[in-house]
């Protein structure tokens, strides 16, 4: 058996460990498999192979030597990381993945460029150092736009939403900051086009709400990771109060809308001409990660000013991801360490494991974790980070890169999930691809922060 296990993962692994670990208030025998570096570790059950103890040494933050953290957080899931990337790069064909996949180049290729860096203020300035050109954002940019039909606002085509292509609007801007004189122009351009898309071409509420859709008024959870961090990011290179408000007030009005009042989960969709009332577990992980994202902008601001304005504003948001991440996470599969494609759901054609939600949701959690020290205390991080190892060295395919089972993107309602066996459409999510790596760099940041001497 324990040749067979070994046989399942990488060869960083170099021997085997017996530990005796605490679970669930009793002693029990685990296997642990310890590679040159500690922070890779995987521990599977002797009697089953559904994934790890919950308070095994892989969940721990802790290091035995904080001076090698950096060394221990880049473990053996760095090369898979990228393999998970390739596929990412392969499979992403509509606006909102892409988006997710301009966040996936910031947080991993140019950390000082995301809204979540300690090292740069919004707006960006060469006070912080020299803004040096992304160029990997800027390649990949090009051949989306290539495909924009001149004349048109948003950035992209949404096929019919009005988030999505703003999915896109923080990596123009960065690109408008960062780039040559006539090229910040030509991005300038594309990010005040889709503002103005936004705010005066889309339905919106009497509150304020704009619309996920552009031929009704309709509000997804989705939408909160998409237009929302454009608008406060927008809001914070110009200084803007206004537009940070909006911003805020979006998760406001759809949380009002679409949350359960008693399972604090969200909704999928409401409203208009069709709606989708259940809990989707990776629309309340769009949700919880855009919070995260405005957070983190709100926190980055250069001005003093709008710090103090929006200091209310980051309490709730900090409290609304927390009811995201109890809440779904209180259907954690104890077997899979997954969490079900719905949520509070019976029916097995909809609530079979995945990993786009699980992963996105623990990525919202290592987020916050790390930017607010002491809130861990409100999340359940053991569930977290069982799911975290589950997916790193289980659902992950080391050889390929592809995470599976994931939920099909385009149809939540699929009976069953991709199982991806080939690394290519139709067997893997650019959702579930890029939620893995953000997921990582998430835990990143967070293992970090507890060695990160409070100023």
């Amino acid at each position: 058996m324990v040749s067979q296990l070994v046989g399942q993962y990488p060869p960083i692994v170099t021997h085997l460990q017996l530990l005796r670990i605490e679970a669930s208030g009793m002693l029990k025998l685990a296997l642990v498999q310890v590679p040159f570096l500690i922070g890779s570790a995987l521990s599977l059950h002797l009697h089953g192979n559904s994934g790890l103890p919950s308070h095994s040494v892989l969940s721990s933050r802790t290091t035995p030597d904080p001076h090698v953290v950096q060394a221990n957080v880049a473990y053996s899931f760095e090369s898979t990381a990228t393999l998970v990337y390739d596929v990412l790069n392969r499979v992403a064909n509509h606006s909102w993945e892409w988006g997710a996949q301009a966040e996936v180049i910031f947080e991993r290729q140019y950390p000082e460029y995301s809204v979540y860096t300690n090292t740069r203020k919004l707006p960006l300035s060469p006070q912080d150092g020299p803004l040096q050109t992304p160029h990997e954002l800027i390649d990949f940019l090009g051949p989306i736009l290539a495909k924009r039909v001149p004349g048109t606002l948003p950035i992209v085509d949404g096929d019919g939403a009005s988030g999505d292509p703003a999915s896109l609007g923080v990596a123009v801007l960065v690109a408008a900051a960062t780039g040559s004189k006539d090229k910040s122009a030509y991005f300038q351009k594309l990010a005040d086009d889709q503002l103005e898309w936004l705010l005066h071409h889309v339905p919106i509420s009497p509150d304020g709400a704009i619309s996920q859709r552009n031929s009704e008024l309709q509000y997804w959870s989705d939408y909160m990771y998409m237009a929302p961090p454009f608008l406060a990011y927008y809001g914070a290179v110009t200084s803007n109060a206004t537009l940070l408000r909006i911003a805020y007030n979006q998760a406001k009005q759809y949380r009002t809308i679409l949350q359960d009042g008693k399972l604090k989960v969200w909704g999928h969709i409401l409203q208009g001409s069709w709606q989708d009332k259940d809990f989707w577990s990776t629309g309340n992980g769009w949700a919880a990660a855009g919070m995260m994202r405005l957070y983190a902008t709100f926190l980055n601001l250069r001005d003093p000013r709008l710090r103090q304005l929006t200091a209310p504003w980051r309490e709730d948001l900090a409290k609304w991801v927390i009811e995201i991440v109890k809440g779904a996470y209180a259907y954690q599969y104890k077997d899979s360490y997954l969490l079900p494609n719905y949520l509070a759901n019976t029916n097995a054609s909809h609530n079979y494991p995945e990993c786009s939600g699980t992963a996105l949701i623990a990525a919202a959690a290592y987020r916050l974790a790390s930017l607010r020290p002491g809130c861990e205390e409100g999340l359940p991080m053991d569930a977290i980070n069982a799911a975290r190892v589950a997916i790193f060295t289980k659902y992950t395919n080391h050889q390929t890169g592809a995470v599976a089972p994931v939920v099909d993107p385009l149809d939540w309602n699929a009976v069953k999930p991709f199982n991806g066996t080939k690394p290519e459409k139709g067997f893997v999510s650019p959702e579930g691809q890029a939620f893995t790596i953000l997921l990582f760099e998430a835990w990143k940041a967070y293992t970090q922060a507890a060695y990160t001497p409070s100023s």
